[in-house]
């Protein structure tokens, strides 16, 4: 009867307790035990024993383990970000701002009170424990505390990290941080280049209403992180292109064939190596060249029988430009003596997925010009910040296979 009635005020005690824990974490505190000399049983030794604990799980904690993907639910709507789409429930709104590639978000509940905040930003190498603090710092003051409920990181099926941290940023609510990124070769440290930070400040809601926050938290998110890996299967298609698309410039369709990995026949085994302070290349023996330092950039004159016929141009930009800018700056500077031109062909290509290529087939009134412009952007229509090249080569029409295979070549051999 005894036993009996211990199960009984068992059961009715656990039902007390996970009936009051709502969604708080709770530390168990220890407990009276009888001794074993009293019941007679045999206990073992307390390496032997499992240590048990009772604590809620935050259900934001479970979906993201889960994995977060973009809400199928027709009331919410679609917001851009630049180019990037993101989800939002119907009565919630978006302010945005963009400073150069970067983008600063705020996101309002339907009382048009704040919910959260979205950095999608391209920055250089840093430690993810750095970008927390900074951000932490900047919003809530230097003071503010990065101590956190809880940590889980998660791939993605694109490679990349997200990282999920519960911070204790105010004692009525944790405020949900997520960071994703592409990672060097430490998880914690990031590759240069996107990264996409999310922080959630969901004061205003508790009980049940903070289960459904955390639920909007979870599509906002799934939503960008569904957005942010759809172009890179689209630079897949722009970089390895159907058969119908065609170029009718020789030197594009050899830039598309090098940066699509498909075999080119050009013949190098003669060629020179040459290098100057910051790059090198490999060119053909009826080629000279001259290397030259300015102030934030190396060029290298390449010459053809006495006569200036190309340049390259390696160096590295703090700032991004359009790239329609970029390519009408090096075409007056450079080539502005020829007068107008027309543009015969053009194509984009991404070189391991991270950074772009856009080339260019020029017609001045007769002379033809090939231009190459790479830079670390993700974007094709922006040109930076980071390293970057460019391009210009002069080419005679008649033997235009040849001077393409002579620049294809010079491009493939590249190194800086």
């Amino acid at each position: 009867m005894k036993k009996l009635l211990l199960i009984a005020l068992t059961v009715i005690f656990a039902v007390g307790l996970f009936g009051q824990l709502g969604l708080r974490t709770l530390t168990p505190e220890p407990t009276e035990t009888a001794d074993a000399s009293e019941t007679g049983e045999i206990v073992p030794d307390s390496e032997e024993l499992n240590t048990l604990s009772l604590r809620t799980i935050d259900p934001l904690l479970v979906s993201f383990r889960e994995g977060w993907t973009s809400p199928d639910d027709p009331s919410w709507k679609v917001e851009m970000i630049g180019s990037t789409e993101i989800m939002i429930p119907q009565d919630f709104s978006i302010f945005q701002e963009k400073t150069g590639l970067n983008y600063d978000v705020q996101i309002f509940d339907k009382e048009e009170l704040l919910f959260g905040r979205l950095f999608l930003y391209q920055l250089e190498s840093y430690a993810r424990s750095e970008l927390i603090s900074a951000v932490v710092g900047s919003l809530y003051g230097e003071g503010a505390t990065t101590e956190s409920s809880y940590e889980e990181t998660v791939e993605l099926d694109d490679g990349r990290i997200a990282y999920l941290v519960s911070l204790k940023i105010r004692p009525e609510v944790d405020y949900p941080f997520v960071v994703v990124y592409s990672p060097s070769e430490e998880a914690e440290i990031t590759e240069p280049g996107a990264v996409t930070m999310c922080v959630f400040e969901p004061l205003n809601y508790s009980g049940s209403e903070l289960d459904k926050a955390k639920e909007i938290i979870a599509g906002i998110v799934g939503s960008l992180i569904s957005a942010e890996e759809e172009p890179e299967e689209k630079e897949e298609v722009i970089a390895l292109p159907s058969e119908k698309e065609e170029h009718t410039d020789i030197f594009v369709r050899m830039v598309e064939s090098l940066l699509s990995e498909e075999d080119l026949d050009i013949y190098i085994d003669d060629w020179i190596e040459v290098e100057g302070d910051y790059f090198g290349f490999m060119m053909p023996p009826e080629f000279s060249v001259a290397f030259y330092l300015a102030d934030y950039f190396e060029v290298a004159d390449l010459g053809f029988q006495g006569t200036v016929v190309g340049k390259i141009f390696v160096g590295e930009s703090e700032e991004s430009a359009s790239t329609g800018d970029v390519l009408n700056q090096y075409v007056y500077q450079y080539l502005g003596s020829f007068g107008d031109y027309e543009l015969v062909d053009s194509y984009t290509g991404y070189v391991d997925r991270e950074s772009v290529v856009n080339v260019y087939a020029l017609d001045f009134s007769g002379k033809l010009c090939w231009m190459a412009l790479y830079s670390e952007s993700h974007d094709a229509e922006f040109f930076g910040p980071r390293e970057y090249f460019v391009l210009l080569g002069l080419a005679d029409y008649e033997e235009a296979v040849m001077w393409a295979e002579w620049y294809t070549g010079i491009l493939a051999t590249l190194d800086f």
